[in-house]
């Protein structure tokens, strides 16, 4: 990794990490994981264990796979979208989804803005089924607009991928490009996101990539092709997943985070922008968010951060098995990825709820004192 230094990882230590990682491993939680941690732009592990997929002659994980990293869509590409199109003075966080979206103009939903839908208080339901029966992204685009509300705009936070998918409309619809084109010409390319795509597999990039799971809805094992069914439906990139990267990829992204939306020279958002986008923007009653970021608050509870990062800790986790955190005080970076779901879709995703502070857990405590 380029312009990277990274520091030496004693014996002692990668045992205790050797040891959860293979034991999940062997409990079949997944294949193979990759995990990367830095402070800054100090690169202190980049490791790999396991395998690609499940098989005798299933190839070795590889520091540097290609995986679809699920929901960290959100943040990265949705949310920073939008930030993007703020900035431009194109939209407004208190603007109307029916400002965009006349469907949205009902009693019900009047009062739902990109502000709700961004912290996940819209009052929408998590999920819906959006494209079993849908033919294309037009016909999944209007089931979206008709969805009701399950609770009063504003009232509760519940994550909602249906928020990011109308989200990632506005992108469109606003910018006149797709999310894809939008997230390539204004964030991965001027940051140098050298293997961070929507549409992997029409890129020449010469890496492993790890396979979710084979998918009865299309027939086939899912390798480079997006989990998530919904943003499959929404041409492969909804607002809500779709993104492949590295984790060398969002070390690099987190680093112009941490370093108030700049990199190596080049300003890919404001610092002011940056500074509003990792605050929490729910009220004190209501979990707190972020724009497009879970963030770390005062009271104890389950958080896939573990309990030793900081209040003011932002990241984010994705289906898949994929997860990343930071802390913007102290610059701690740490990235997970799995591909979980080529063992099971919900079987073993109780424990990887478990494993994920648990690792972090052990990461914060190798690595503060280095």
């Amino acid at each position: 990794m380029d312009g990277v230094a990274k520091v030496n990882f004693s014996r002692n230590r990668k045992q205790e990490l050797n040891d959860i990682v293979e034991g999940a491993i062997r409990k079949r939680l997944f294949p193979g994981m990759e995990l990367l941690v830095g402070r800054g732009d100090e690169l202190l592990l980049h490791e790999a264990w396991g395998t690609l997929e499940i098989g005798p002659e299933a190839e070795a994980m590889e520091p540097g796979t290609l995986f679809d990293i699920a929901s960290l869509t959100k943040p990265l590409a949705t949310a920073t979208c939008m930030m993007l199109l703020l900035e431009k003075g194109l939209v407004g966080l208190e603007d109307k989804v029916g400002d965009y979206f006349p469907e949205y103009e009902t009693a019900e939903k009047k009062g739902v803005t990109l502000r709700h839908l961004l912290t996940h208080t819209s009052g929408l339901p998590d999920w819906v089924d959006l494209y079993s029966e849908a033919q294309g992204r037009g016909e999944a685009l209007q089931r979206l607009l008709h969805v009701p509300l399950a609770h009063p705009t504003g009232t509760v936070m519940v994550y909602s991928d249906l928020g990011y998918l109308l989200l990632g409309e506005v992108i469109r619809r606003v910018s006149g490009q797709n999310l894809s084109e939008f997230f390539h010409r204004h964030v991965a390319h001027p940051l140098g996101l050298e293997h961070t795509t929507f549409h992997p597999l029409e890129r020449s990039w010469d890496i492993p990539i790890a396979p979710t799971q084979y998918c009865t809805f299309r027939k086939q094992l899912l390798k480079g092709v997006v989990h998530d069914e919904n943003a499959y439906i929404f041409g492969c990139e909804g607002g809500n997943a779709g993104l492949f990267s590295t984790a060398a990829d969002l070390f690099r992204f987190s680093r112009m985070i941490l370093n108030h939306g700049e990199l190596e020279g080049v300003r890919v958002l404001a610092r002011r922008t940056v500074e509003m986008m990792i605050a929490n923007h729910n009220p004190s009653r209501l979990a707190p968010r972020g724009l497009g970021w879970d963030t770390k608050g005062d009271t104890f509870g389950y958080t896939s951060c573990g309990a030793l990062m900081r209040k003011g800790a932002i990241g984010h986790t994705g289906f898949t098995g994929t997860s990343l955190w930071m802390e913007p005080d102290t610059g701690l970076v740490v990235v997970l990825l799995t591909n979980r779901v080529h063992i099971s879709r919900d079987r073993n995703q109780h424990d990887m709820v478990l494993f994920r502070p648990r690792l972090h857990n052990l990461v914060i405590c190798l690595f503060t004192d280095v």
